[in-house]
């Protein structure tokens, strides 16, 4: 009895590391709200996030809510460094309000709202 129950282990081990497998990941939280400068005219921003702003090596995105501007000035995006930090430049007019988000390939966060300065 004891020979069969020790034949079964490993299998019974391995299904149970499959199942975990399984298990739902946990959702990225939203991005920690950046800092602001000037960009290279008075429609282009500079957003800045320090080491934690994001999760290491996600993919930033930033979206310009502006319904106004073309298609192609309303998204950006950038790669987070290994310990959280980017930087990216976005058109807008002040004002305007972006919704940033990280996306690790996999979930993507919910956003962080986020108004250019007036």
């Amino acid at each position: 009895m004891l020979r069969r129950v020790l034949a079964v282990a490993p299998f019974v081990a391995l299904a149970l590391a499959c199942l975990a497998c399984d298990s739902p990941t946990l959702p990225l939280p939203p991005p920690m709200a950046p800092t602001v400068t000037a960009g290279s005219d008075a429609n282009h921003f500079k957003l800045t996030s320090a080491c934690g702003g994001v999760e290491g090596g996600v993919t930033v995105i930033i979206f310009n809510t502006d319904t106004t501007l073309a298609d192609d000035q309303r998204i950006t995006g950038t790669l987070a460094s290994p310990c959280g930090a980017w930087d990216a430049i976005v058109y807008g007019n002040r004002g305007d309000v972006l919704n940033i988000t990280q996306d690790d390939g996999s979930v993507v966060s919910s956003p962080e709202v986020f108004q250019l300065p007036q």
